[in-house]
């Protein structure tokens, strides 16, 4: 345990309240299980978020929750070993925690998701919070993520979605290499359809491999700079966020 950051999985009882007693925030870390192409795992957003969880931790304040391993994973319920909770369902799971949190005397929590259809369940389950708990709120999915991949070599597909491709890849091969097969990395760019858009077709019947976007220029180089600057950006809203008054919350959901 370190005087700033507690992980509440491993700490015992009387160390979670001896925290909060001191430091009434937390850090909860929200993945996916779901298709991350054939050269990713499929926990790939899990063990993004919970990365990213623990160094903020690290470098500002707060109790890291268990890194919740499935979500709002809809669009790719057909490719096998893929989970995903009922948007309603998910919602539930969130304002469950943050109720046990409330209890527990919490009160500013992060909820930090790398799934970028999570953040919808998030905001509504947030929303209805606000009316029943004490406890502020702020989510956070990749903020200001245009300004950290600058230097990439490659484009997303239609600029505001991203699936296995170059930043995701090069986080993975910064954080967890061995669970990674280059060889299988591919570029797809599925052409763009308005029935994506405008209808429930989902992005898993636009690509073949699962990717959007180009994995093979992924690096470990870029992952370890673009890993830092997502802790670096989180840390500062959320000591922003902090430091507000007790009756204000924040949304950060700029992906592009």
């Amino acid at each position: 345990m370190s005087n700033n950051y507690i992980d509440a999985a491993t700490a015992t009882w009387q160390e979670c309240h001896d925290f909060l007693q001191r430091h009434p925030f937390a850090i909860l870390p929200l993945g996916a299980t779901e298709q991350h192409g054939l050269h990713l795992p499929q926990n790939t957003d899990s063990l993004i978020a919970e990365a990213i969880a623990l160094q903020v931790g690290k470098k500002s304040v707060g109790m890291i929750l268990p890194t919740i391993p499935i979500g709002y994973s809809w669009v790719w319920r057909d490719y096998p070993g893929s989970l995903t909770f009922s948007f309603d369902t998910f919602r539930s799971v969130i304002k469950d925690i943050v109720v046990s949190l409330d209890r527990n005397r919490c009160r500013a929590l992060l909820i930090l998701t790398t799934h970028g259809a999570n953040p919808q369940p998030i905001k509504y389950a947030s929303r209805e919070l606000v009316d029943h708990t004490s406890i502020r709120v702020l989510r956070a999915f990749y903020p200001n993520l245009s300004q950290i991949i600058t230097d990439a070599d490659s484009t997303t597909w239609q600029a505001s979605n991203f699936h296995a491709e170059e930043f995701e890849t090069s986080l993975m091969l910064y954080l967890h290499p061995n669970l990674i097969d280059m060889t299988k990395a591919v570029s797809e760019y599925p052409p763009y359809s308005l029935d994506y858009e405008m209808s429930t077709l989902p992005m898993g019947a636009l690509s073949e491999s699962g990717v959007f976007g180009d994995a093979t220029v992924a690096t470990v180089e870029k992952g370890e700079k673009w890993f830092n600057r997502c802790v670096a950006n989180i840390v500062q809203v959320w000591s922003e966020f902090l430091d507000l008054p007790n009756d204000e919350s924040s949304d950060l959901y700029e992906i592009n």
